[in-house]
């Protein structure tokens, strides 16, 4: 190889070494669609091509999945707000215990016992919490998938269901189709045989020392092969008028059953939207009667609070208003 082709090659290399870092630099930048993301294999094809219709029974499999995503999601938020509500029982024992046995007395003491008493009414509200995200998020989305997917051992029958209209819908379709692949294949296979003989043809036609019965067998040859050709042709056409023919009702079929799978989407995504509401609202606290209780339990106790009584009760009992043993003159007793 000369200089100058391996100085070309080294260039050609280089830059192509250039061009694959940098788009290996770009193209993660530019997933940003689902599809990309999801790598989905059915992306900006024809839905009316072979087995495209899968793109939905995907899109179905993807709800249901959602779905157990969505109880597990909300289920594992059930129980935070449980295990919330009981370590706070927990807290509230232990430390009632500690302050019981501390040195702490009087109003003081018992202001600290009663607010640790009433802190634990918050833990009611997040036992409430719970349960209303269990009775009206959680269980609600069990309901709705239970009811509108259904489930066999073998598979979802709701996805299975759209799948069999499919497959009935693009069966005969798929049959004409495989005929007109075949027919396209026969003539074309047909034209190039076609075509060596009209070449054959020609070549003898210039050989000046070819036979007569060699110029016959190829004019032969160039007719039976031409007539083969215009009879797949004609088969050809006739399947692809035929395709025409039916092209609607095939369409029509599989928009039928494709419309129901967007109406079978749209009521998921609904049911989410609901659920997300019922979400929203079972952690609304503004008007919870615990809360209230509490708020009213730690005022009452508040307002008994007094630094000089506990002073004074003190002072009383160890300071200066203690009766002091003051020492005197004291003789001998026998």
């Amino acid at each position: 190889m000369s200089s100058a082709l391996m100085t070309l090659k080294y260039h050609y290399v280089a830059y192509s070494n250039r061009i694959s870092i940098n788009m290996q630099c770009i193209l993660p930048q530019g997933q940003t669609t689902p599809e990309r993301a999801l790598s989905n294999p059915w992306f900006d094809k024809g839905f009316c091509e072979p087995h495209q219709y899968r793109a939905a029974l995907d899109r179905c499999k993807g709800g249901y999945e959602s779905c157990d995503m969505f109880i597990d999601i909300f289920a594992e938020r059930v129980c935070l707000e449980r295990e919330y509500a009981a370590n706070l029982e927990r807290w509230a024992a232990s430390s009632i215990k500690r302050i019981s046995q501390s040195k702490e007395f009087g109003v003081n003491k018992k202001v600290w016992v009663e607010s640790i008493r009433a802190s634990k009414e918050i833990g009611n509200t997040h036992t409430d919490i719970a349960q209303r995200l269990q009775d009206t998020v959680v269980e609600k989305m069990v309901t709705y998938k239970k009811d509108n997917y259904g489930k066999s051992i073998l598979h979802v029958k709701k996805i299975k269901e759209f799948e069999r209209d499919f497959e009935q819908a693009q069966k005969p379709w798929l049959k004409l189709l495989d005929k007109i692949n075949r027919a396209k294949k026969d003539y074309q296979d047909a034209q190039r045989q076609f075509k060596k003989a009209e070449t054959a043809e020609k070549i003898i036609e210039s050989d000046r020392g070819a036979e007569e019965e060699q110029k016959t067998k190829v004019q032969l040859s160039v007719s039976t092969y031409k007539k083969q050709c215009e009879a797949l042709k004609s088969k050809y056409l006739q399947y692809i008028e035929e395709m025409k023919s039916t092209r609607a009702n095939y369409e029509n079929a599989m928009k039928e059953v494709l419309d129901r799978t967007h109406s079978f989407e749209r009521k998921r995504l609904a049911q989410f939207k609901l659920l997300f509401t019922a979400f929203q609202q079972a952690l609304v606290i503004d008007k919870d009667p615990h809360l209230v209780k509490m708020a009213e339990a730690f005022t009452q106790s508040l307002n008994t609070h007094d630094a000089d009584k506990d002073i004074q009760w003190w002072n009383s009992h160890f300071g200066s208003d203690t009766n002091t043993n003051w020492p005197s003159f004291e003789e001998l007793k026998d």
